[in-house]
């Protein structure tokens, strides 16, 4: 039988002016109604994948995106005819009577989903619910709609590699498109990458570096050696970029206390309500490699090699078309990039300060302060603030400018070992600690070329700090006052 018989004898098969639960008792409704679908549909698009899977080719799996099309036309149709119906009151809904008397059970059950009123009667109530639930539907039905016209790759890739070492998006039902390559949750607590035999490893490499830079943490695509994935996923868990902020606080090496703050995924904004995190393309892919690269360092010096990489890329392709020097040295385009980092509005990359820290016996945690949000780029502007400060007052350092600061720490003296005594160490109280200082500058230069490299994603990361509140259920915790 072909589709559209198909499609024909499943309309004619659905009855648009009932909904009926009736065959389940009490205990069962609210799970039927929450998963409520037309059982057909799915059916349909479980034999269309199972053909399409059996395909060797990009074109062979092509010819399936007008039948895919077809199935969710039909799919929406009906639903809107049962939500008009529903909303004309030409709609029964027949239920078990064991419903009758369990009417709390039912409410408490589906409320997370909608909010039910107690005045008004049970069928009231159920009919209030599937209008919610046919309008999800509906809404569902479009986004794979909207899919198939502007990502339709996404019906043609095929699951490839788990990414690691934890969640890449806010939401777990997150789809992240670039050019035809997919990142999305696969297992529990996975994500995983989709692309056919058409995709390039550049562009499959591009998304994972983007999504490094908007998350401000490294990732990897997991390989076939299980050990060296274990090895990767230990090494990668313990990186956090608020180290800089850390190595800060004054005698840091001889301090016990813990103060629990962390680094939060951003959330990217969807396309049209959908759950899909659609990134233009870039004409600069490189500059997030690097990127990603320096955010797999974990200590200042060699942290500090693979940030200077990130603004030489960026003299080159941002700093000299833009001024157009006859001559011009590093340190010029440093300075130059030291002061519009600190006007600059970048792309929030939020923490979570809940204002707690542990005694040092580790035995009792204290309230000092009210949780609250804090932008990461915000708190590195306030330590470069602090940091012009100091060197200002050093004696060594303050008759330099601050690119030549940089430039001689950044470039000369940690990426170069010629200079005996001037070669930067690890001596964690001394050579360490300004190596850091200096990280502070290159990280928001590394991110404000990026930005400017790439405006196209500007404005893709929410800013609104009640949105991460609201997803964290944080609202009791920070309304606590300190101690």
């Amino acid at each position: 039988m072909i589709l559209g018989n198909k499609l024909k004898k499943l309309e004619d098969s659905i009855d648009t002016h009932v909904i009926d639960v009736s065959k389940y008792n009490y205990s069962e409704v609210p799970v039927v109604l929450a998963f409520y679908e037309l059982e057909g549909y799915p059916k349909l698009i479980l034999e269309l994948n199972r053909e399409r899977n059996a395909c060797k080719s990009y074109e062979e799996k092509e010819l399936f995106l007008n039948k895919y099309k077809k199935v969710y036309l039909s799919e929406r149709k009906m639903y809107r005819c049962i939500l008009k119906n529903l909303i004309n009151g030409t709609v029964k809904i027949r239920y078990s009577e064991t419903l009758r008397g369990q009417e709390e059970y039912l409410f408490g059950a589906l409320n997370r989903f909608k909010k039910f009123d107690r005045q008004k009667s049970l069928n009231e109530n159920l009919c209030e619910y599937m209008k919610a639930k046919l309008r999800q539907k509906i809404h569902d039905v479009n986004q794979e709609l909207y899919k198939l016209q502007n990502h339709p790759a996404d019906y043609i890739n095929t699951f490839s590699k788990f990414i690691g070492p934890n969640s890449i998006s806010k939401y777990r039902k997150d789809i992240i498109v670039y050019k035809d390559v997919t990142i999305a949750e696969t297992e529990s607590n996975s994500y995983s990458v989709f692309y056919n035999e058409n995709t390039t490893e550049d562009t499959k490499n591009a998304l994972l570096n983007i999504l490094a830079y908007f998350n401000g943490s490294p990732f990897f695509y997991y390989t076939e050696n299980y050990n060296f994935n274990k090895k990767l996923l230990e090494l990668y868990e313990q990186f956090d970029l608020l180290d800089m902020l850390r190595l800060r606080e004054k005698n840091f090496f001889d301090r016990n206390r813990k103060e629990p703050f962390y680094l939060e995924l951003p959330i990217l904004k969807q396309k049209n309500d959908y759950n899909i995190v659609s990134i233009q393309d870039s004409e600069h892919e490189m500059i997030f490699e690097l990127y990603h690269a320096s955010l797999k360092q974990f200590e200042s010096l060699p942290r500090c090699v693979f940030l200077y990489r990130v603004i030489e890329f960026g003299i080159v392709k941002h700093y000299q078309p833009l001024m157009r020097p006859s001559d011009f040295s590093h340190e010029e385009a440093i300075e130059y990039y030291a002061d519009e980092i600190m006007v600059h509005r970048f792309n929030p990359l939020y923490y979570v300060d809940f204002g707690t820290y542990e005694n040092e016996n580790g035995t009792a945690i204290v309230r000092k302060r009210r949780a609250k949000y804090v932008n990461l780029t915000t708190k590195l502007k306030e330590e470069i603030k602090k940091i012009k400060l100091e060197w200002s007052n050093h004696y060594y350092l303050k008759n330099k400018s601050i690119g030549s600061i940089i430039y001689g720490t950044g470039r000369n003296a940690v990426a170069h070992g010629g200079g005996g005594r001037g070669n930067a160490r690890y001596d964690y109280s001394m050579n360490y600690k300004h190596i850091n200082d200096v990280n502070i500058f290159l990280e928001l230069i590394a991110r404000y070329i990026i930005e400017k490299l790439n405006p196209q994603l500007m404005n893709m990361v929410e800013r609104r700090t009640n949105y991460y509140i609201q997803h964290n259920q944080y609202g009791d915790i920070f309304v606590q006052e300190k101690d």
